[in-house]
């Protein structure tokens, strides 16, 4: 299958010039360093608040529903926010951006995967056990936080060095957050419109880290909004098939990389009929395989 980043690419709001001022480091680990002691103090600080739970009744396909909207997940969109603003901050320095003011507009994909981590970690952290593994999970989601806005602002200008070890790195975290979040839902049965809402949104958010660099930002917007659309609507459908929670969220994982791996070769003007039955291929023999190996597929 044809890779997806090819050695050539250049981001799409890059445009080769001359060299450009090289970024200040000790002064983006500073800004990095201060971002993320926000976003961690502030999940530390969701472990011991309460608030409220909000219920709400209504009805959906013509059946009554109850949502309820925990502390858990008013946190988690309040964090995310906080660590979309810190990549702003971070991002926004870089000289690329600093040079042409025209550009500030396009920072925006940059928030997506700190935004992704940070509402994952808030929703990994009251599934752990203990105390001491609720830090644990703490510390792990500060960490990776820490290590996306680096490694972002890398990728801004592909003629630093770095920047391809830093996409790679970037799209392993993706992937790998993608998987622990269609776990975490798949296995906690929720509603399909809470679990499918999430899914997609989160899903999108990863999406949008992933093909920022393919494309202007107002393509990526829509790509990574059918991406997350799409797998709303399999997790609403998975919903209704009992499979246990590790082969549901290797299926949507699944999916996922698809239908992204698609979007990219499209982006690219390269999705072709011999990559598009490629991708068919690897997903049909991905898809024995978790047949093969996942329980009770």
């Amino acid at each position: 299958m044809q890779s997806s980043f090819p050695p050539t690419q250049q981001p799409a709001h890059f445009t080769p010039t001359a060299p450009r001022e090289q970024p200040d480091r000790g002064e983006i680990l500073r800004r990095v360093s201060v971002v993320t002691w926000a976003v961690v103090g502030t999940m530390a600080a969701s472990l011991f608040l309460r608030m409220p739970t909000f219920v709400f009744e209504l009805d959906a396909l013509g059946s009554p529903i109850t949502i309820s909207i925990t502390d858990s997940m008013l946190m988690a969109f309040f964090i995310a926010a906080l660590a979309a603003s810190g990549a702003e901050s971070v991002i926004s320095a870089h000289p690329f951006f600093q040079e042409d003011g025209r550009q500030r507009h396009r920072t925006w994909p940059y928030w997506a995967l700190p935004a992704a981590l940070s509402i994952l970690t808030v929703l990994l952290i009251p599934q752990a056990p203990t105390r001491i593994f609720q830090v644990a999970v703490l510390g792990m989601g500060g960490f990776a936080v820490a290590f996306s806005l680096f490694s972002l602002y890398i990728t801004v200008d592909p003629g630093v060095s770095g920047f391809r070890r830093s996409r790679l790195l970037l799209n392993i975290l993706a992937y790998s957050a993608a998987l622990v979040l269609f776990l975490l839902v798949y296995q906690t049965r929720t509603r399909s419109l809470l679990s499918g809402t999430l899914v997609a949104g989160t899903a999108a958010l990863l999406a949008a880290e992933l093909l920022r660099t393919n494309a202007r930002a107002d393509l990526v917007l829509s790509y990574a909004g059918i991406v997350g659309l799409i797998l709303g609507q399999v997790t609403w459908a998975l919903n209704y098939w009992p499979l246990p929670g590790v082969t549901g969220g290797l299926l949507l994982l699944l999916i996922f990389y698809l239908i992204v791996g698609m979007a990219q070769q499209g982006l690219q003007g390269r999705l072709t009929r011999r990559v598009f039955i490629e991708f068919i291929l690897f997903g049909v023999l991905a898809l024995i395989l978790i047949a093969v190996v996942g329980p009770g597929f």
